[in-house]
């Protein structure tokens, strides 16, 4: 699951927390964590003594994880939640009980730690896109293969993705009434210049950024051919965020994330495809055409 740089942040932060308080466990802060132990729990010293160093020692190993297993980064945080549970009734006894401990020397100052806990269990699956992953939607999974999705061109025509195997596809999301739209003419010309080498580009219409591709289908195509001269595939209106993204720009946000999210942030944002249907490169919506001429000739 793909985080954005602020979930990456929050997930070391909390890595670094969790190793600080595993080495207070075994350390400066060992009395305070014998608080925690529940009440409920055999009170013999050697066995709490046990209990604080083993679950200082699951707590470094778990912010040591949260830090550098990245690959893993969303069964650690599904781990880490689990570990929060487990410890949860060590801050309910030291409520119920009225245990002093780190400073909790009222039973207000108790009771509001308690609602720590929550955050702490929330903290480690949002920034681990595992919460993400627990409430996604089925109509949000993406497809497996580039080539196993489809979409409908600005006459209707439904084509299959599969059509363009073997070729470096340059996907862009459109707009007829936007500052970047002059870039049509920068697509037209890579197009023409370089699809007898394998190139094809493919453009979406969208509305979905200050309502600048308000047109019909005809209406869109007719500005296109009119004003730019455009002879690669159009293809109808579609979102490319949301719940209604279009299953071709979920599967390419999925495989090429953004800055901070993987939204697409304006109109004429490029993604790249390489000839085996990999996405490969997503470029900003103002970067023109021309900049990446280099890129997409490596390509073919």
């Amino acid at each position: 699951m793909k985080t954005s740089r602020l979930q990456n942040i929050m997930r070391v932060l909390l890595g670094v927390m969790m190793t600080f308080a595993g080495i207070g466990h075994l350390t400066f802060q060992r009395t305070e964590f014998l608080a925690q132990v529940p009440r409920w729990l055999p009170s013999n010293p050697a066995f709490m003594d046990f209990v604080v160093l083993s679950s200082g020692i699951v707590e470094i190993v778990f912010g040591l994880s949260m830090i550098f297993l990245m690959k893993h980064k969303t069964k650690v945080g599904i781990a880490l939640a689990i570990f929060y549970v487990l410890i949860f009734p060590g801050n309910i006894s030291q409520y119920t009980n009225g245990i002093d401990g780190f400073g909790l020397d009222t039973d207000q100052k108790r009771l509001i730690r308690l609602f720590f806990q929550p955050v702490l269990i929330l903290w480690a699956l949002w920034s681990t896109g595992a919460l993400k992953a627990f409430f996604k939607k089925k109509r949000d999974k993406v497809a497996a293969s580039f080539y196993d999705l489809s979409a409908k061109t600005l006459s209707g025509d439904t084509i299959s993705m599969n059509e363009f195997k073997g070729k470096t596809i340059l996907v862009v999301n459109t707009a007829s009434k936007c500052g970047l739209t002059p870039q049509y003419e920068g697509l037209e010309k890579l197009y023409k210049t370089y699809k007898d080498m394998g190139l094809v580009v493919l453009g979406f219409p969208c509305n979905q950024f200050a309502n600048q591709e308000a047109g019909s289908s005809e209406e869109i195509q007719e500005f296109c051919q009119v004003n730019y001269g455009v002879s690669f595939p159009m293809f109808s209106k579609i979102d490319v965020n949301g719940a209604d993204a279009h299953p071709i720009f979920q599967y390419l946000k999925a495989n090429l994330g953004g800055l901070l999210n993987d939204n697409i942030k304006w109109n004429f944002t490029k993604f790249v495809v390489d000839k085996n249907g990999k996405p490969v490169r997503r470029f900003s919506p103002t970067t023109k055409p021309e900049s990446i001429e280099g890129f997409i000739k490596n390509m073919l």
